[in-house]
């Protein structure tokens, strides 16, 4: 898949993720109200048998005779999960799906990183591998060079991302990504085991809907010939005149509607991307409630 113009990511060295749910144990920049051992001072408590005495305020025990405990603020590493639709249907659109995917995948694995989280990717093409994006400045051309290994639709033309998702998902907390186009038949009755999937992982699921431009602002008459881009073999000529543009549009706004609805509805967040809208808009304006 393309991947993001660099000077994009560099724009985003301000964000961090709102992660809000369970973390894991490594270190990372992400405050904790857990107590723990890092610099930062976070108050006193009274001594209790067992307790580190490394950690003991011997200057408050001369003045006060009495043991305290100095406790810090623990810093916690977040996990962030990103899954990736990689059917057919998401090479589509002038500008391509997938390329927005890939950009999207770039930019939250910068953001996340450069806040030291860790980033799990999965090609739901490929389920049962997942590829740690690497911390660090090495990591973003590493996972460039991952991004632009996957082509969409080459390994299965069509995912269900329902069977794709269980075999997909490991470990508990933080927040999970799924971009994709939404377009696997059925999905809207999986939607909400799937939520429920993750929600039993303890992950904070964030739905990106991927459109193109083209799917969303259809807005001229005519013949078509269109092809599934899934199935090769079907072809369908099609005419649309303003009647049949105005049914598409409110079937459309219906189906993005019930997917967020149900996505809400589970405490997670749905977001519309659109090809049509630059990569900078959709993380500071459509996804400012995911980041601080």
């Amino acid at each position: 898949m393309q991947t993001i113009d660099l000077r994009e990511l560099e724009k985003l060295n301000m964000l961090k993720l709102s992660i809000k749910r369970s973390l894991s144990q490594g270190e990372g920049l992400r405050r904790s109200s857990a107590k723990g051992r890092s610099a930062e001072f976070s108050g006193y408590r009274e001594y209790i048998p067992g307790d580190d005495m490394r950690y003991v305020d011997w200057n408050a025990f001369a003045r006060l005779d009495k043991l305290y405990i100095k406790e810090f603020m623990e810093e916690k590493e977040g996990r962030v999960n990103i899954y990736l639709d990689t059917s057919r249907s998401m090479e589509f659109g002038e500008k391509l799906k997938s390329t927005l995917m890939s950009e999207l995948t770039e930019s939250i694995s910068y953001i996340a990183s450069s806040g030291r989280d860790s980033v799990f990717i999965t090609d739901l093409a490929n389920p049962t591998y997942t590829f740690k994006v690497p911390s660090g400045k090495q990591g973003v051309g590493t996972l460039r060079k991952w991004l632009e290994g996957i082509h969409p639709g080459k390994e299965v033309k069509s995912i269900s991302l329902k069977e794709s998702l269980k075999k997909a998902i490991r470990g508990r907390g933080g927040l999970a990504f799924v971009i994709s186009d939404f377009m696997d038949e059925g999905f809207l009755d999986a939607e909400s085991d799937i939520l429920k999937l993750f929600g039993y992982h303890g992950m904070e699921v964030i739905l990106l809907h991927v459109m193109s431009r083209e799917e969303l602002e259809i807005d001229e008459d005519g013949a078509f010939q269109l092809v599934d881009s899934e199935e090769e073999s079907k072809e369908v000529r099609l005419t649309l005149d303003k009647y049949s543009i105005r049914d598409y549009k409110k079937t459309l706004e219906k189906y993005m509607r019930d997917i967020e609805d149900k996505a809400r509805a589970a405490g997670g967040k749905y977001v519309l991307c659109s090809t049509g809208e630059s990569i900078s808009k959709l993380i500071f304006e459509s996804m400012r409630d995911v980041f601080l």
